[in-house]
């Protein structure tokens, strides 16, 4: 796997990751962009396990080159649930 297909990767699954962990508090009643920097979790939670994921993701990511600051992080997802909002079938096709 080349270096940029690492990144890619890894970063993808980095925002997917962080994606679980942030629906997740905001299923709990969490306000995720304040809460997910900060608050650690009891163990054996599924916060916790979740929490878990984001950062083995972030570490991984991280030693490949990809490391967004916690407001990349806290911006990306906040344009990624735009765009769910804009497109909740999916991306968008030229072709039908």
């Amino acid at each position: 796997m080349s270096n940029k297909m690492e990144r890619d990767t890894l970063g993808e699954l980095l925002f997917r990751e962080f994606g679980a962990y942030a629906a997740a508090l905001d299923e709990h009643g969490e306000d995720w962009e304040q809460t997910w920097p900060s608050v650690t979790w009891p163990p054996n939670t599924p916060l916790a396990v979740l929490q878990g994921r984001f950062a083995v993701a972030r570490e991984a990511a991280a030693a490949v080159g990809v490391m967004p600051s916690d407001a990349a992080i806290t911006e990306e997802h906040r344009l990624r649930l735009e765009y769910r909002v804009m497109f909740p079938d999916g991306p968008p096709t030229l072709i039908s």
